[in-house]
């Protein structure tokens, strides 16, 4: 049996205090006969009920721990849920781009929930690159939803820029598919590079 620290603590803190009432008053033995036994209950439990790690001790694969899946999972999550809201406040021309984005995201937060391993070559990606994607493409929603018509084709030209997006995350997740962490590698590298020149 497992159980986290604190709850390993109390069971064995109550069973101990059960087994002195249990001895002093039950058995009428005298206080510290009492107190043995129930140092004796609290030892043994403490043995006998094994500690369950915390989440970053447990190792998942290849230097991954569940913590690190955890929070990688729920920014991917939350990066996914973003894009939709502003998928839902873009431009009719823009019309299901960041939905697309979006979707892809969910893809890839399977694929690492499904194999870990892919975690180690995408860490600068999410840490990063992900949170920038976001950003960009939120700040592009707001500048398109209060620009006139003269900025049409500035406009234009950043949505291009912003679409290009869609087949590096494509291709992520691709590599994430085949397991080929040098494409991997390769692909958060051409993401990050776009990202940067925005």
């Amino acid at each position: 049996m497992h159980l986290p620290e604190t709850a390993r603590q109390l069971l064995a803190g109550a069973a101990a205090a059960l087994a002195f009432l249990a001895a002093f008053f039950g058995l009428s033995l005298i206080a510290p006969v009492a107190v043995g036994a129930a140092l004796i209950v609290y030892v043994a439990l403490l043995l006998l009920v094994r500690r369950t790690p915390p989440p970053d001790a447990v190792i998942l694969a290849d230097g991954v721990s569940e913590a690190d899946l955890s929070a990688a999972l729920e920014a991917i999550e939350t990066a996914a849920d973003r894009l939709r809201a502003a998928d839902a406040r873009a431009p009719a021309s823009d019309a299901g781009l960041f939905a697309r984005m979006a979707e892809i995201l969910r893809r890839i937060r399977g694929h690492h929930a499904r194999d870990p391993k892919d975690l180690r070559h995408t860490k600068r990606f999410l840490r990063h690159d992900l949170p920038r994607l976001v950003e960009t493409s939120e700040a592009y929603v707001d500048l398109a939803n209060r620009a006139g018509p003269s900025e049409a084709d500035r406009l234009a030209q950043l949505s291009t820029r912003i679409g290009g997006f869609v087949p590096a995350l494509e291709r992520i997740e691709q590599a994430c598919l085949e397991n080929d962490f040098h494409k991997l590698d390769v692909e958060t590298d051409v993401l990050s590079r776009q990202l940067q020149s925005r």
